[in-house]
């Protein structure tokens, strides 16, 4: 009977064990979405900072922020504008803080229109070997040229096929920089280049905190556009030095937006991605082209 008892308690306190650990694991599951809900609104107040701010011209920064390098500060109308140069930006609020970069996309190489030399340049900065480099150029020639002959490293509809793929190239050009991962080589890891090596020496020249999700400085996705001029420079330091000097605002440019939402407690981030072309004539004074959470 003392045994039976004994045994009825254990599997009660089994049961209570079982309930608790339960209600605890859901209790932090619904913490981390409030969490992550909180880094999405976060970047998307700091896409619109940026939006608010496009076509000024000043651009200093002051020291400060968790988020590590600058803080802007928003009631001084020396800093009422930022420029697209790639610089970070802070905007800090109650809960948290969005770490903002903007971007001419005229800076860098567009995909739709490159000559594979230009293509295969990118590859090689974003350290693949030269050969696969040459590849991969093929690749992207044969997805975006309107007819069926296959390069020397390319692929065609029968390649797709082949490779058990649902879909074949477009033979027409991309209308968005992350439909390049519908081409067979190029993976996520790829495109966005994280974990990059020279993350910290990136880190302690550029003052930009490393960030698991943001695109690494040499990944496709920073190097390459599908609206870009061709603008892309082998020297890095004439690059920097010449984006520093030329960086502005035109009417009908279009530009990248990176916000990086990331609240005070926990560490949950969401980054938002934006490319917008500046219409200073229009009510709202810009046209959202392409909008997307990384």
């Amino acid at each position: 009977m003392i045994i039976a008892v004994l045994w009825i308690c254990a599997l009660i306190m089994w049961f209570a064990l079982q309930i608790g650990t339960d209600a605890r694991l859901q209790g932090e599951e619904q913490v981390q979405r409030l969490r992550k809900s909180q880094a999405l609104h976060l970047a998307i107040g700091g896409g619109y900072e940026a939006l608010a701010r496009m076509g000024g011209q000043s651009d200093s920064a002051l020291k400060g922020g968790s988020f590590g390098k600058t803080r802007l500060g928003l009631g001084s109308d020396e800093e009422s504008g930022w420029l697209p140069n790639g610089r970070p930006h802070v905007v800090t609020y109650t809960t948290g803080e969005a770490l903002v970069f903007i971007e001419d996309e005229n800076r860098k190489v567009n995909v739709n229109t490159s000559r594979p030399d230009q293509l295969k340049a990118a590859f090689t900065k974003a350290g693949l070997e030269e050969a696969d480099a040459a590849g991969l150029a093929d690749m992207i020639a044969d997805f975006v040229d309107k007819d069926d002959l296959r390069r020397l490293n390319g692929a065609e509809k029968d390649q797709y096929k082949d490779k058990g793929l649902p879909y074949g190239p477009f033979n027409g050009p991309m209308t968005s920089l992350d439909q390049m991962l519908l081409i067979p080589g190029i993976t996520p890891q790829l495109f966005y280049g994280y974990g990059q090596s020279g993350g910290e020496e990136q880190e302690n020249e550029s003052e930009v905190p490393q960030i698991p999700l943001l695109p690494g400085k040499h990944s496709l996705f920073q190097m390459l556009s599908v609206y870009g001029t061709n603008q892309m420079l082998q020297d890095e330091a004439a690059e920097e030095a010449l984006t520093e000097q030329i960086a502005k605002w035109e009417s009908g440019g279009i530009y990248r937006i990176l916000s990086c939402g990331k609240p005070f407690i926990g560490s949950q981030i969401v980054i938002v991605w934006l490319t917008v072309r500046f219409a200073p004539e229009s009510k709202t004074g810009y046209e959202v082209l392409y909008r997307k959470i990384l």
